[in-house]
């Protein structure tokens, strides 16, 4: 009878703290994700994380019991590879490595449309698109307002998102434009025709040639339609 007892009592102990632990328990890789979300602070709308492959046999857990340790000094961005471990009383379970794959999405201007080098933005070009932006080198441009006063560096393609990298102010004189240099001295100011070397904005110097006497001078862009050279 007392034998009897001990056993019952034995097996309300190792059921009560099988409930214990099991409390809380989940899919493994369910866990695993949430734990790196709130471990790299990486929030759901802006990443999915898909997980390649898994060392561990441990399918079940508690996320309490999961402990993470990246790899690589690298972002968690891309390929990224961690140490995961389950941590009970104090003791490792199970150890192994995880890897992943972490996308990285936002709301980004996508080209409707073939753009060439040179050519003036504008609204009309563009759509505002989540879009996977996980390889993307240069900042992209999120808004349409920031296309204003700019044109675009380099050709772009149809479906390509427009980086800050892809973006150049609209120059108030470009090459090959016809200005007016202007010579002021004491005596007076002479205007002559001029033809624009290179690229500029109100304040720059810029390379025009004198059409007048053939010389190359550096000269100020005072408008876009004349420059000064000063004495």
């Amino acid at each position: 009878m007392k034998a009897a007892r001990r056993d019952w009592i034995r097996y309300a102990i190792g059921a009560l703290i099988f409930l214990t632990q099991s409390a809380g328990a989940v899919d493994f890789d369910a866990a695993l994700v949430e734990k790196v979300r709130e471990q790299f602070v990486l929030d759901s709308a802006t990443y999915e994380i898909d997980i390649l492959s898994n060392r561990l046999k441990t399918r079940i857990v508690n996320p309490v019991d999961l402990s993470l340790r990246p790899l690589t000094q690298q972002e968690p961005l891309g390929l990224f590879s961690v140490q995961a471990e389950i941590i009970r009383d104090g003791a490792v379970i199970e150890r192994g490595q995880v890897r992943l794959r972490i996308k990285k999405f936002a709301e980004v201007l996508v080209a409707t449309d073939k753009i060439q080098r040179h050519q003036l933005l504008g609204e009309q070009q563009f759509e505002l698109k989540r879009t996977e932006v996980t390889s993307l080198r240069e900042q992209p441009v999120v808004s349409f307002a920031e296309l204003t006063g700019y044109r675009a560096k380099r050709n772009l393609r149809l479906g390509s998102i427009l980086t800050t990298g892809a973006l150049e102010p609209v120059p108030d004189i470009d090459v090959g434009g016809e200005v007016t240099i202007v010579f002021s001295d004491a005596w007076g100011t002479i205007t002559v025709p001029g033809q624009v070397l290179e690229t500029g904005r109100i304040g720059d110097r810029v390379r025009v040639k004198n059409c007048a006497s053939g010389k190359i001078i550096l000269a100020t862009v005072i408008s876009d339609k004349s420059v000064e050279v000063n004495p």
